[in-house]
């Protein structure tokens, strides 16, 4: 029949091809199921090997200049995603927001894979109780 070198060749074969197809399928990582129109639109506009890519054009459709600071809080809170469930790995999903005198920052994942996630970094400057400047960026973290 089969001798025994060649079942364990086919073996190792057959266990080296399932890596691969893993490895692969969750570099790319599963678009995260999110009932935020913010998100959704941002992972539209991007691809997973963009990092860096100025998102404040997608970001300003959904938070205009002068929108008032608690609706712009309400739609941040929003923004969160269900992260895929894999079997080999825990997804990290972070969601910060911090502020600076008149300035938030909030950081949400958008996307995440097994060797990193994609985070959106979203920075607000309000005057009045109004929206004032706006800058949005997508980051990722390897780790």
């Amino acid at each position: 029949m089969f001798s025994k070198g060649r079942l364990i060749g086919l073996g190792v074969g057959l266990f080296a091809l399932i890596c691969l197809v893993t490895t692969y399928d969750y570099s790319r990582g599963r678009v995260p199921q999110t009932d935020s129109p913010l998100i959704a639109d941002v992972l539209a506009g991007t691809t997973a090997r963009e990092c860096g890519r100025d998102a404040t054009e997608i970001v300003a459709r959904h938070l205009p200049a002068g929108i008032a600071q608690a609706q712009a809080e309400k739609i941040l809170d929003a923004a969160v995603i269900v992260p895929p469930r894999p079997w080999f790995w825990t997804p990290a999903k972070e969601s910060a927001t911090t502020w600076t005198g008149d300035t938030l920052e909030a950081l949400r994942t958008i996307k995440t894979t097994a060797f990193g996630s994609n985070l959106l970094r979203i920075h607000l400057t309000f005057a009045d109780g109004k929206l004032r400047r706006l800058a949005a960026e997508v980051v990722c973290r390897f780790g």
